[in-house]
């Protein structure tokens, strides 16, 4: 299958393309059960939003299912990507798949599990989670650090190159979830949740 992907750079593009607009859906169908039903138990705060990518959270709130800003990124990277697999040498060519789609399934799976949580919370679940944002990055940078090291342990074990690289894909995500934490006020002295101030 590898060789296959890399005698057909073209369909690695294309289904790099088709991940990332899956992750969109995703977010989508994530933030609809947040907006019908999960709002009563959760709410992020300085920005109320389930997207982490500030480039897209307004995109998100609104539901934007076409959203021309993330199809042209979808485009670019899926063309990118197919340039870079033909370009790149030969012995890194199963890592980087490994990378690229690693960076995508892995936030599929955070996006799946949050989605069957809410879906599962609709009953028996009471008290609303007033999270900040803040707290937010470094829970889900923790959770990709998680994944990762049971990644690098069969990385290690079945000597896989696809493997190593969704490795490096899931410690690499882990770390752009710290460095988000730039862009968000920090927390305050006082914590207080946004309806108790």
């Amino acid at each position: 299958m590898i060789n296959w992907l890399i005698n057909n750079p073209w369909v690695f593009g294309l289904i790099t393309f088709v991940l990332m607009q899956f992750d969109w859906f995703l977010t989508l169908s994530q933030e609809k059960e947040r907006k019908e039903h999960y709002f009563r138990h959760y709410q992020s705060y300085p920005v109320n939003t389930i997207e982490g990518n500030p480039a897209f959270q307004k995109s998100v709130s609104k539901s934007q299912y076409l959203n021309p800003k993330h199809l042209i990124a979808s485009v670019i990277m899926g063309a990118a990507v197919t340039y870079a697999l033909i370009v790149i040498p030969t012995g890194f060519h199963a890592l980087f798949i490994g990378y690229v789609w690693g960076l995508f399934l892995i936030v599929c799976t955070q996006h799946l599990t949050n989605l069957t949580g809410y879906i599962a919370s609709r009953k028996g679940l009471h008290g609303k989670l007033f999270l900040h944002q803040r707290t937010g990055y470094l829970i889900q940078s923790g959770r990709y650090l998680s994944i990762s090291l049971l990644l690098l342990v069969l990385s290690i074990l079945s000597g896989s190159e696809i493997i190593y690289g969704v490795t490096i894909a899931g410690f690499t995500s882990s770390i752009r979830h710290l460095l988000l934490l730039r862009k968000v006020p920090k927390i305050e002295q006082e914590d207080l949740p946004p309806d108790l101030k």
